[in-house]
């Protein structure tokens, strides 16, 4: 398989705090949610997804939702003393996930990123934009992640998006989903985001393409067979 990712911070004044995992049988992108004033948090969200994103890869051997619990469980403890877990803006991200074993790619989402896989006979988009339920604190919200699998033999190609990256797709409507991944095939994912940043630079004041954020942090994994 060949793999690729791409990354970029959506301001240069403030570090990303979107997060690609590309391991040994699992790949994934975390996208954190925007921090609000009050937290109950003393750590900030990025850390949050550096914990998160080191607990999923030491459970990268497991189904990914059992995975995902777990290193929910795991980096919530490791602030339990210190922050209070249960105020509703507590650091939290948003993830897409895929892990290839026993011939079978399995994928997992929950919130607004996004895994586009392209099989034989379908291209299957998934992606939760109306609940937007993340991975936070609590282990319980992981259930509500939306799972499937795909014969590994099936599959061609995979991409794995920040919703700062598919807002490419379906805000900017620059292209659709195959042309999407012939694009990132032909040229790598940096061409994705690159092309998307052309655009937002064009509609500075968001009149064009309405969207809350001019410029959001976008991360592309891609890898195809």
């Amino acid at each position: 398989m060949r793999t690729q990712m791409a990354t970029e911070a959506g301001r240069t004044t403030a570090p990303s705090e979107d997060r690609a995992l590309v391991g040994p049988n699992l790949l994934a992108v975390l996208d954190g949610v925007t921090a609000q004033p009050e937290t109950g948090c003393e750590h900030g969200v990025g850390w949050f997804a550096d914990q998160l994103s080191g607990e999923i890869l030491r459970f990268a051997h497991l189904e990914p939702g059992v995975a995902l619990a777990k290193a929910v469980e795991q980096a919530a403890e490791l602030h339990s003393g210190t922050c209070d877990l249960d105020h509703p803006h507590s650091p939290s991200v948003a993830i897409a996930m895929v892990q290839t074993k026993d011939d079978v790619l399995r994928y997992l989402v929950l919130g607004d990123a996004t895994v586009v896989v392209d099989t034989k006979d379908e291209l299957l988009v998934v992606s939760d934009t109306e609940t937007k339920r993340t991975a936070g604190a609590k282990v319980a919200d992981v259930a509500h992640a939306l799972t499937g699998e795909v014969p590994l033999q099936d599959v061609r190609r995979v991409a794995i998006l920040s919703d700062g990256a598919a807002r490419a797709v379906d805000l900017f409507n620059l292209f659709d989903w195959r042309q999407a991944l012939e694009l990132m095939a032909a040229n790598g994912p940096d061409d994705l985001i690159r092309k998307m940043r052309a655009v937002e630079k064009e509609d500075v004041k968001a009149v064009d393409w309405p969207r809350t954020k001019i410029s959001d942090d976008a991360t592309v994994v891609y890898f195809d067979r």
